[in-house]
């Protein structure tokens, strides 16, 4: 193995992507084989990115609440073809937007109903808005109290975009994925995701919400802005954690790179934690990891950064390296976050790659296919 390629590439990331700081380890068969970063923990002290850095994991987070959502799978508490409303009532009444030949568009009622599926899959109807009529009233009404609870069931009284199973549309749909596992575990969602994926997989410093002391810990977070042609500084706050009651599915967990890599190397090696802990079933990582688009849904599913790959329960699942000019094995998985992180795992080749990033307007069409490919490269140097 020679990792010259990649120590060029990730030294380049300031000067020629404009990404301020970064940091990679890839894991090989259960030992890391390579860990780099560049850059600063902040642009106004000279301190390097350390190792323990904290980021928010903004939509990597939907891989801890889909595996937290498979382990309950697991335990009989619901089906995937079960009715969303049969768990969560609110949505028993739901409503769609139709345009018509001309353009207008109306409110109807819903035909299809919304299936535990299509929370997993991206499929249910919802979208990313987070500044809905609802979901401004709830925010009005119980402001930094507003609960899990209380968000879900304003996006439930917002009219769907599309009747269930009719298009993908990347969506808040794990938001409300969260609140069945509350419902169905009787546990508040951070609670049940400390207790039965962090603590077993010893991911001692990851969190759904802010204290002083991770603030602290906080790698600088930045946005591109595409007119100057540079980073720019923002707060770390991430603005899908509505409020500190609010524990998002979606993008709520705050973490570091080596908790990270505990929790791919569990994904890689399909269920089991690098500590033995079983957190899932193999059988069970192989359904999360089935590509489950189909002729309908798959022309939706169409972003440069995801070429080649199909759609699990909640995660790119490559099916076609050709198609995708991609160096890693069929049936590696994972995803991404909107500052750019990334994770990987690759059951077949036994690699694990994580990658952190605290820019928005992320690069990561740009950065994250390019570092796949020289890693696997650098495998066989």
């Amino acid at each position: 193995m020679n990792f010259r390629k990649l120590d060029e590439y990730i030294d380049s990331l300031p000067s020629v992507v404009g990404i301020p700081s970064a940091q990679i380890a890839v894991i090989k068969d259960g030992t890391e084989i390579y860990y780099r970063s560049v850059g600063l923990m902040r642009p106004d002290c000279d301190e390097p990115l350390r190792r323990d850095a904290m980021y928010n994991m903004w939509s990597c987070s939907k891989c801890c609440t889909t595996m937290a959502a498979l382990q309950l799978l697991e335990r009989g508490k619901f089906l995937l073809t079960d009715k969303v409303s049969d768990y969560l009532p609110e949505f028993a009444d739901l409503k769609v937007f139709k345009t018509d030949e001309n353009g207008n568009k109306t409110v109807v009622k819903a035909t299809k109903p919304m299936l535990v599926v299509h929370l997993f899959t991206m499929t249910a109807g919802l979208n990313y808005d987070k500044d809905t009529p609802e979901i401004r009233e709830v925010l009005a009404k119980y402001g930094d109290n507003a609960s899990t609870a209380d968000i879900v069931a304003a996006i439930a009284k917002h009219p769907l975009d599309f009747e269930p199973g009719e298009k993908w549309q990347y969506s808040l749909c794990h938001d409300v994925l969260a609140r069945l596992v509350e419902k169905v575990s009787g546990k508040r969602f951070c609670d049940y995701v400390k207790e039965n994926i962090f603590d077993p997989i010893g991911m001692k410093n990851s969190y759904y919400h802010y204290t002083d002391e991770i603030k602290a810990r906080m790698a600088a977070n930045y946005r591109y802005d595409d007119e100057k042609k540079l980073a720019v500084r923002l707060d770390d706050d991430c603005m899908y954690i509505f409020t500190n009651n609010f524990d998002s599915g979606g993008a709520g967990v705050i973490s570091r790179l080596d908790d990270m890599i505990l929790f791919a190397e569990t994904m890689t090696h399909r269920g089991l934690a690098p500590n033995g802990n079983r957190i899932l079933s193999s059988r069970t990582v192989d359904l999360w990891r089935s590509d489950m688009l189909n002729d309908v849904t798959r022309p939706y599913y169409n972003w440069p950064q995801v070429v080649g790959y199909g759609y699990g329960l909640g995660v790119r699942t490559l099916i076609d390296p050709a198609r995708g000019g991609t160096l890693s094995n069929v049936g590696e998985f994972g995803w991404g976050g909107a500052a750019g992180s990334y994770v990987h795992a690759d059951p077949k080749g036994g690699v694990s790659i994580v990658y952190m990033q605290s820019m928005l307007n992320n690069k990561e069409h740009i950065v994250h296919p390019r570092l796949r490919n020289i890693v696997y490269a650098s495998l066989d140097d």
